[in-house]
């Protein structure tokens, strides 16, 4: 039998959608396995896979992409799994030193910390420059407030580096606009350092 034209043309839109908007460009850098990565400074098992979803703990530690990146556009969906949750997003991580709990200098880290737990460090999206030149930096904490989903759903996170400038956007929305971003390139990893989150996936994008 066979189809009309109008519900063929719904199920092939639906197809691209299952693809994660095929043709956009993005690749996997989490494939649902650790290979690939490298565990840095930690042996405590803090980075492991479960079901699919990378899952990131304390209490020190990073895992490190095998290759370096310049301009590059990231995406993730992940969920916080316990109230005090902190990890960040490494970016144009040189990885030639280490400071505080074995994390690299040299780096730029994009926050993901828990917003609905009060602290003096700033919540998802915010932005470290380790070892780096200070430089003109947008954040709006309490935009982010306002986005912040209930601790175990998940929320996205994308990270925009070209050139000098560094741009973040949580749940769909623009919370970080960061200038003066210097180290041509370098390597992108995840943060172990206080309660634990999941990671069901993380893209790349070439810009």
């Amino acid at each position: 039998m066979r189809l009309p034209i109008s519900i063929v043309v719904v199920v092939v839109g639906a197809a691209g959608l299952l693809r994660g908007q095929a043709g956009d460009g993005f690749m996997p850098l989490f494939t649902g396995t650790l290979a690939g990565w490298h565990i840095e400074n930690s042996d405590s098992g803090n980075f492991s896979v479960s079901e699919g979803a990378l899952r990131v703990e304390g209490p020190g530690g990073w895992l490190r992409s095998a290759s370096e990146y310049g301009d590059v556009s990231l995406r993730t969906e992940f969920r916080f799994l316990t109230p005090d949750a902190d990890s960040g997003l490494f970016v144009r991580a040189r990885g030639t030193g280490g400071f505080g709990r074995g994390w690299p200098t040299s780096s730029y880290q994009v926050q993901i910390r828990n917003p609905l737990t009060p602290s003096r460090l700033p919540p998802v999206g915010g932005l470290f420059r380790h070892g780096m030149p200070a430089g003109e930096t947008t954040f709006d904490a309490a935009k982010v407030e306002k986005l912040a989903k209930k601790t175990g759903e998940w929320q996205t996170l994308e990270v925009d580096v070209t050139g000098d400038r560094l741009i973040a956007r949580f749940n769909g929305e623009e919370v970080l606009d960061a200038r003066g971003i210097a180290n041509p390139s370098g390597y992108i990893g995840l943060q172990g350092e206080t309660g634990a989150l999941e990671f069901r996936s993380l893209e790349i994008r070439r810009r």
